[in-house]
């Protein structure tokens, strides 16, 4: 009898695409799982539809639609930051595990390269995807509906490109963080690539924001330097994302010729892209299919010999854990390469324009809340599960899951604001600006972050357990429910910073704005001692649910 037939590639393309679906619905099956993957894909797709609508709207602006600088400007600049976000998402996010299939296809009869394309073209319709290049959709077509192309068809192909583009160089960088976190040097590869990135950015001159200064004195966009804005938007189109957006000038003008050397440069350099993708991809097979080395003992002092109680044990294990997770370094790293982008593009004077005073305190206090909110998110919200079989031991060993909890919880909440200190000690040190003052409200506000998203975790752990594997095959996907509450959790423990900033205007904050902050940081304090006893309670009663949901199969 002959072997089955091997599917063709479009098949192929269909099984996984369609195994994705399943993975989406969290192995649900049925009617009602497919409507809530419907309503899920809406709802997080939805940003999309305003963000196009209002540049649609913008480029069809009769201030924009009648000059003859400003629409090209803006479409250059949109493409660059559109295909920088879709590029850097990777390592902003540090959702290295929504993209599992590439260790969990492994042992698939489906080819490397068959793997590359299905994940690359199923990447181009996530909803993230949708909301990264909507503003550029809407701004296209609203240039195009003002001006009129001279080839729609060849605009569309280049769009298309475009798209392909940014997907391919995506998966480079995507591949790139999974190699490195594959390595047994995770911690000093990402140390090392930090330190050379602070060099890099050093050595590279500041963009001139002097035009700000200038605008604001005059009082308007008329004193403005229309040469600032030419060179911006030639220097933005000889870069291969801008080639998209000087395409549609040139098919505006009639130069389809050009437009066509241009549609051959984006898809040379997305052809570079999915090269470079394919490599690390076979790179990151071999080291997934790999035994590794065998370790030696090692000669390291032990690190509970002096942990003098079971609590104080629980804490060293978990402060361990935490640190050799190679996502949580992922993650620690997060917030300061931000901080070296935002000088390096001079988005500090773009702020200080903008927020007055309050400048520093703002973009200090963000970037301390975002590190904890990723932290959070990635641990608390999953805290029986990240440490692969961790729950299991703690099941088989004569402890109080309790202490367990507990010790957790501390750990997790001295990294948070571990995290805020160094973000606001780098700060002050790169930047050179921000009073005490500022470094106080950023402080209090990842204090007052960090007690909410603990109990919101404690509780989302309990009753959403995931699994999420170690090794980086695969991570369980979280209901829509569980996510929901997630953000809504960390929105609530953001407000008290947002609220007082806001009233603190453009003047600066006070010490009176710390003392909200920090007012606001000791009433979620108490909450979370208070709904503690319950989370408590309830993990007693539902351990063997959890247990089974973060070690099934």
């Amino acid at each position: 009898m002959s072997p089955p037939r091997a599917p063709g590639f479009f098949r192929h393309l269909g099984l996984l695409w369609g195994l994705r679906l399943q993975i989406g619905l969290n192995r649900g099956s049925g009617r009602p799982h497919r409507l809530l993957a419907v309503a899920t894909f809406l709802l997080s797709s939805a940003p999309a539809v305003f963000f196009g609508l209002v540049f649609f709207g913008l480029m069809r602006w009769r201030p924009v639609a009648s000059s003859n600088v400003w629409p090209y400007f803006l479409l250059n600049l949109l493409c660059f930051v559109t295909a920088a976000v879709w590029v850097a998402w990777p390592l902003l996010s540090a959702g290295v595990d929504d993209h599992s299939e590439l260790s969990r296809y492994a042992a698939f009869p489906i080819s490397p390269f068959r793997l590359l394309i299905a994940s690359t073209v199923a990447s181009l319709f996530e909803p993230r995807a949708l909301v990264f290049y909507a503003p550029l959709t809407g701004a296209a077509l609203g240039y195009a509906s003002v001006n009129g192309l001279r080839a729609p068809w060849l605009a569309a192909l280049n769009y298309a490109l475009f798209a392909l583009l940014c997907a391919a160089w995506s998966r480079v960088a995507l591949h790139a963080v999974l190699n490195v976190l594959r390595e047994k040097r995770s911690a000093e590869i990402l140390g090392g690539g930090f330190a050379l990135f602070l060099l890099a950015a050093s050595l590279i001159p500041p963009i001139d924001t002097s035009w700000l200064t200038a605008v604001s004195e005059a009082g308007g966009m008329d004193a403005l330097d229309m040469s600032l804005i030419i060179n911006a938007a030639i220097a933005l189109s000889r870069v291969p994302p801008g080639f998209f957006g000087d395409s549609l000038g040139q098919l505006a003008h009639g130069h389809v010729r050009i437009a066509l050397a241009e549609a051959l440069g984006l898809g040379l350099f997305a052809l570079m892209g999915l090269a470079v993708a394919y490599g690390l991809l076979l790179r990151f097979h071999r080291q997934s299919g790999r035994a590794g080395h065998a370790r030696k003992e090692s000669g390291d002092r032990n690190p509970f010999a002096r942990t003098g109680s079971r609590f104080r044990t629980l804490v060293a294990r978990e402060a361990l854990d935490l640190w050799r997770n190679p996502r949580a370094r992922l993650l620690l790293s997060v917030p300061f390469v931000l901080a070296i982008l935002l000088k390096l593009l001079s988005g500090r004077a773009l702020f200080a324009y903008l927020l007055g005073d309050s400048a520093d305190a703002w973009l200090m206090g963000g970037l301390a809340v975002y590190g904890a909110i990723v932290i959070s998110s990635t641990f608390s919200q999953n805290t029986f599960a990240y440490d692969g079989q961790g729950f299991a031991v703690f099941l088989a060993a004569p402890v109080d899951l309790a202490e367990v909890l507990r010790a957790k919880n501390l750990v997790q909440g001295v990294a948070g604001l571990g995290m805020a200190l160094l973000v606001g000690l780098f700060y002050r040190v790169y930047f050179g600006h921000g009073s005490w003052v500022d470094f106080l409200c950023a402080m209090a506000s990842v204090a007052a972050l960090v007690p909410l998203t603990l109990a919101a975790g404690n509780f989302l752990s309990l009753y959403f357990p995931v699994k999420f594997h170690a090794s980086l095959q695969r991570r369980d996907k979280l209901p829509l429910m569980a996510s929901l509450l997630g953000i809504v959790a960390a929105a609530l423990g953001s407000m008290p910073f947002g609220w007082a900033m806001k009233l603190a205007g453009k003047s600066g904050p006070t010490l009176q704005t710390v003392a909200m902050i920090a007012l606001s940081a000791g009433l979620y304090a108490v909450l979370y001692r208070l709904v503690l006893p319950l989370a408590l309670r309830r993990l007693e009663q539902r351990r063997e649910l959890i247990l089974r949901a973060v070690t099934r199969e």
